[in-house]
């Protein structure tokens, strides 16, 4: 929610907070790194995300089950009726293991490709985080500044009455024209209209940091912090460099294409022999007949070397390998572009923050002034030259350009907070 600041050109120039608030209901009041730790903790596109880390690691896990033998048991039990002139039993047991010693690189690869998987997701999940940070800090910056307003407007709204109040009086007097109250009865009409439309905004406010916080929809919410910073100057080409090391998506694109070249060698690997060796074990028991040389259980096994070796699959693997090529291009086509992209982004955010510090100093140096001024007019009132409604216009005066200052600093600090997330920090 940008802010427009014109409020010391008219009273009427502004936006304002609600003050409906549940007396009833128990207000949490947040701090800045408490908002940052409850939507860590609860905010939902955190969460998936972790899950989809967890899932990146099993696969890893799964990946490394290729080199391990694989072990199967089978057991049989059957009887055969009205074959033989006696029915018999038949009970078998067969144990078989299997161990691929050569499968052309396959097993590596996919291993190599699911810890490169797993890299990608923890960068997609760090990407998360900068942004969930993001925008925690504009909601949260956004609903201080909407409480100045609700204070600012407020004493605008009062301040707009005792006028009409005064000029009501006045032309009862006849010492005042009727443009003159009526000019005071616009400006009442009007401020009532942008206080309400300001309660409307305030809870808007408020709802979008509750739902990136995941609290409750009739939780009552309110911040605590002022806009304090500390001025901090930027080389922007250190900044471009410090990104292009830090970002996220950079990690990730970069484990995407490493997991690319591994998707090649696993594609190239199908037209690779597979070697295995096994070992099976089996153990009989048939009910003796005439032709049986024996009865009871039998156990052999047997020890083998298997080659399997696919010569012809019709070019599928010749596809899925320029298939796994094209893929890998298009990663470091989307790569190069990120990082332009990025470098813009670091320009646009840093241009940002210099504009937001050139009102800084003007703004704190503007407050001054009215500072003085009411001094001015609170020594005058005391000597019955000013009246009590020239002392809080000059009040108001100073309570406006007390909030212009406050929301250069509310600028300085969404630019910064950007400026940060274009870097990649937290």
């Amino acid at each position: 929610m940008k802010i427009i600041s014109i409020l010391l050109i008219s009273y009427l120039s502004f936006f304002i907070l609600p003050c409906g608030v549940n007396s009833e209901q128990e207000t949490v009041i947040l701090t800045l790194d408490q908002a940052i730790v409850i939507a860590l903790r609860d905010n939902r596109e955190i969460l998936l995300n972790q899950e989809k880390l967890h899932q990146a690691k099993l696969e890893i896990g799964e990946a490394k089950s290729a080199f391990f033998p694989g072990i199967n048991l089978n057991s049989t039990a059957a009887r055969t009726r009205g074959l033989y002139r006696k029915d018999i039993t038949n009970y078998s047991f067969q144990a078989e293991m299997k161990q691929y010693l050569y499968r052309g690189g396959k097993s590596a690869n996919t291993l190599k490709k699911a810890k490169y998987e797993e890299n990608v997701q923890r960068a997609v999940f760090d990407k998360a985080v900068t942004d969930v940070i993001l925008k925690v800090k504009e909601a949260f910056f956004t609903l201080s500044l909407a409480k100045e307003f609700t204070r600012l407007n407020k004493t605008i709204f009062e301040n707009s009455r005792e006028h009409f109040e005064t000029a009501s009086m006045r032309y009862k007097k006849g010492e005042a024209p009727e443009s003159d109250l009526l000019k005071a009865q616009y400006n009442v009409t009007t401020s009532q209209a942008l206080y309400e439309e300001s309660v409307n905004q305030q809870e808007s406010a408020e709802a979008l940091l509750k739902n990136i916080l995941y609290l409750e929809e009739n939780a009552a919410v309110g911040v605590k912090g002022d806009f304090d910073y500390t001025h901090r100057e930027v080389v922007v080409s250190e900044a471009i460099l410090k990104a292009l090391k830090m970002r996220p998506e950079i990690r990730e694109y970069e484990a995407r294409i490493n997991a690319d070249k591994a998707a090649v060698e696993i594609a190239k690997a199908g037209n690779s022999p597979e070697i295995s060796a096994s070992f099976d074990y089996y153990s009989r028991s048939t009910t003796s007949l005439t032709f049986s040389p024996s009865k009871g259980w039998q156990d052999y096994n047997v020890i083998g070397i298997g080659l399997s070796w696919p010569i012809f699959d019709g070019w599928a693997t010749k596809y899925k390998v320029e298939e796994a090529i094209s893929n890998l291009k298009a990663g470091q086509i989307i790569q190069d572009k990120l990082k332009t992209d990025i470098a813009t982004q670091v320009k646009e955010s840093y241009l940002s923050l210099k504009s937001a510090i050139s009102k800084l100093k003007p703004r704190e140096e503007k407050s001054k002034v009215y500072a003085d001024n009411l001094k001015a007019i609170q020594e005058r009132y005391k000597d019955g030259i000013a009246s009590e409604l020239d002392l809080k216009d000059a009040g108001l005066a100073l309570l406006i350009s007390q909030f212009n200052q406050k929301q250069a600093g509310y600028d300085y600090l969404l630019a910064k907070a950007k400026l940060d997330n274009s870097m990649g920090a937290k």
